[in-house]
């Protein structure tokens, strides 16, 4: 299994630079273009709420399981 928060990290960096490329396409003539890095900023943000989602179940799961150390830490 990957570790969750390298993958955030590389999802938020995916966002960063498609939301770089979408504000450069703000004064381009090309409204295809600036739709297309809007789209990918769409994609990215999408990929991160899914892992964002994903990495909150298994810490929720951390917190409930009997005896977890997470659970100590949280009471």
């Amino acid at each position: 299994m990957s570790d969750p928060v390298a993958d955030l990290r590389d999802r938020t960096d995916v966002l960063s630079a498609a939301l770089e490329q979408w504000a450069g396409q703000a004064t381009a003539t090309d409204n295809a273009a600036a739709q297309q890095t809007a789209s990918a900023a769409v994609d990215a943000i999408d990929a991160l709420l899914r892992d964002l989602y994903l990495l909150r179940g298994r810490l929720v799961q951390e917190i409930r399981r009997p005896g977890s150390a997470a659970r100590s830490q949280v009471a």
